[in-house]
């Protein structure tokens, strides 16, 4: 009986061992790709704001003299330090804040010309090469106050003048620079040459800083749109309904519907009585448009500060697992 028994077993046996190796040969035939296991397609990253983590930031507003570099250079080192005591990180100028943009006052403007006439000053005069003596002077500040600031200019480039913009590191050196690309013909016209190329951003760990000058606005934030966290825009604002246009249009037309936060430092008067339109109201908003902070003020120094989110951006998981 167990002679028997065993007998039966054996071509089973053998049996089996056959169809296991057939089944190991037809695995070693079949392509690697038919053991690549396919995600369902996932959705992009979403860009989220890590729960209490902040940066501050501030808006100079201050007034600037045309073609008093010296002046203007202790007003803004004055200011800056001041901002840099409070803990902001992220420090931005109003526009051409080194040199002086124009005088409405005054009817005075730059130009591009060397016979200027009694409503104009040289740009030869003050315009710098970048880098050059402002760059090396704020990016030292910079680095001793270990802060991103912007340096709003008169640029010199082989003849050419811009209406420029360079964004120092809390390294000393140049993060970015922006040439105002969209020119406003009252005050850029008669000296500056409109910039070219792509929207300028840095990488900071504060999120991706995005360079932007005045009148910009009108064709820059499409191009921002994406590549920025927060723009810093420096702003020599000149026109009526500048309350309105910070507390509400701006960020209606400009911060919602490219979803960056903004940091915009406008010029101000130097005096109480010597006002004209456009000056003060400088703003911090965070991307949804909220404001965070605006100045009261229309003449004088103010500094305006802010707490934005840090962004986080978490990596993408893989669409497909490989066998190995």
């Amino acid at each position: 009986m167990p002679a028997r028994s065993y007998s039966i077993r054996i071509p089973l046996l053998s049996m089996a061992l056959a169809l296991l190796c057939v089944f190991l040969a037809a695995l070693k035939l079949t392509p690697r790709q038919d053991f690549t296991v396919s995600l369902p397609a996932l959705p992009a990253p979403t860009l989220n704001s890590a729960p209490g983590r902040t940066v501050r930031v501030a808006a100079i507003q201050c007034p600037s003299q045309m073609g008093r570099l010296r002046e203007n250079r202790v007003r803004l080192t004055e200011l800056i330090t001041q901002a840099a005591k409070r803990g902001a990180k992220i420090v931005v100028l109003p526009e051409c804040a080194v040199h002086g943009y124009f005088d409405p006052l005054e009817d005075l403007k730059w130009t591009r010309s060397t016979e200027p006439d009694a409503h104009e000053l040289p740009a030869s005069d003050v315009a710098e090469h970048v880098p050059g003596t402002s760059t090396r002077y704020f990016g030292d500040l910079a680095r001793t106050l270990g802060i991103y600031l912007t340096v709003p200019l008169v640029e010199s480039d082989r003849g050419v003048y811009f209406n420029s913009v360079v964004l120092m590191g809390p390294d000393g050196k140049i993060a970015a620079r922006h040439r105002k690309s969209d020119l406003w013909n009252e005050g850029d016209s008669s000296w500056a040459t409109a910039g070219v190329g792509d929207a300028q951003v840095a990488s900071t760990p504060y999120g991706r800083l995005g360079l932007m000058i005045c009148h910009d606005y009108q064709t820059l934030p499409k191009q921002l749109r994406g590549k920025a966290d927060i723009v810093l825009y420096s702003v020599g604002w000149y026109g009526p309904n500048t309350e309105g246009w910070y507390s509400d249009m701006f960020p209606r037309q400009v911060v919602v519907p490219n979803g960056f936060a903004v940091i915009a430092a406008n010029w101000a008067a130097a005096a109480s009585d010597d006002l004209w339109q456009g000056v003060g109201y400088s703003t911090i908003y965070k991307a949804d448009g909220t404001v965070v902070a605006m100045s009261s003020r229309t003449s004088g120094n103010d500094i305006v500060y802010g707490d934005l989110p840090i962004p986080v951006r978490p990596v993408s998981p893989p669409v497909a697992i490989d066998d190995e």
